[in-house]
């Protein structure tokens, strides 16, 4: 059972995770204000990312200084989740390194996201996967093969409580290439909850995914899309993120829980839309019923037409009028 706070993953509601990333631009009070814009468009959860750039990123790297101007330090991960929590709404972290990681584990995050960038960083999983909590690893620039050895990684230090979501680290992701159907390839090869990390613009590839079954959503998640920072542009803004939830959780319902029987709405058009075997002209006591006797109408009040072959041949016991429904009772 993959459980994240009080919420179990199931196929009955998506877990949405609004990823608030570096959107915060390294200022906690814009992260403040992520927190409470996803929590007002209905997000289960915010998600940011923790390092230490120098952990993490060669100094000579040309990504280094737009990390370092995007970090946060752990006293203000501390501040973000207890404003968290005050708003009510789950907040946890990708951690970029071991440090970061025995942070996050102090701070008593409910659950850990592994990056696609970590995916083969087995160092980092295995000592993650130790501290027994909750795993989402993304498998962003992954084969098959490396997400199998990422999954063993955890459970030889006996973690089994993993969610793996299928991703495509291009940002954006053009919707050509999302390749959605590594959903039923997920599905069929591990035993654990499934979604997708999405980095693209377009909503549909999310609205897709739910459709196809995924457990978790995750979506950038800004203010503003024309803020200044190397992700609003392809994250949803909370209008926009508040608009996606709604539809996700129209499909959730539509989704239902996979028992073919009819829907209480349809109890009353069973008799009313359904046929009977009826008679075609009047039936006298003593006749023998014929098929040229009798006709197959609307609506099921009579003997089903599936005991057609079972009734030809039988006795009329009494009469019976023309377009009346035959009854078992009616026949012997």
């Amino acid at each position: 059972m993959f459980k994240i706070d009080s919420i179990t993953l199931n196929d009955k509601e998506t877990f949405v995770i609004a990823e608030g990333g570096l959107n915060h631009n390294g200022d906690v009070n814009i992260g403040k204000k992520l927190i409470d814009a996803a929590k007002k468009s209905g997000a289960n959860a915010i998600k940011f990312q923790t390092y230490k750039t120098e952990n993490f990123v060669r100094e000579t790297n040309q990504y280094f200084n737009v990390f370092k101007n995007a970090e946060l330090t752990f006293d203000e991960f501390k501040e973000l989740k207890d404003y968290a929590k005050s708003a009510e709404l789950t907040f946890f972290s990708t951690p970029f390194d071991i440090e970061s990681a025995e942070f996050l584990y102090e701070l008593d995050v409910p659950c850990f996201k592994i990056a696609s960038s970590d995916l083969t960083n087995l160092p980092l999983i295995s000592r993650i996967a130790k501290m027994q909590k909750p795993m989402i690893i993304s498998s962003g620039l992954a084969t098959l093969k490396e997400i199998e050895d990422a999954v063993n990684c955890c459970l030889f230090e006996g973690n089994n409580q993993i969610a793996l979501l299928h991703c495509v680290a291009n940002y954006p992701t053009q919707p050509n290439e999302v390749n959605m159907n590594v959903l039923n390839t997920l599905k069929k090869t591990f035993d654990f909850p499934i979604g997708y990390s999405d980095n693209g613009e377009s909503s549909l590839v999310d609205i897709v995914a739910v459709s196809m079954g995924a457990n978790i959503i995750e979506k950038h998640f800004t203010l503003d899309k024309n803020m200044s920072g190397p992700d609003h542009g392809f994250s949803i803004d909370p209008d926009g993120l508040k608009s996606l939830i709604s539809q996700i959780r129209e499909i959730d319902q539509m989704k239902g829980d996979g028992i073919k029987i009819p829907q209480s709405s349809e109890i009353e058009n069973r008799l009313a839309i359904r046929k009977s075997i009826t008679a075609k002209r009047d039936l006298q006591q003593g006749e023998k019923i014929q098929e040229k006797d009798i006709m197959i109408k609307r609506p099921a009040d009579g003997i089903e037409p599936k005991y057609l072959p079972s009734i030809l041949g039988k006795t009329i016991k009494a009469d019976i009028k023309k377009d009346s429904p035959i009854f078992w009772s009616n026949i012997s």
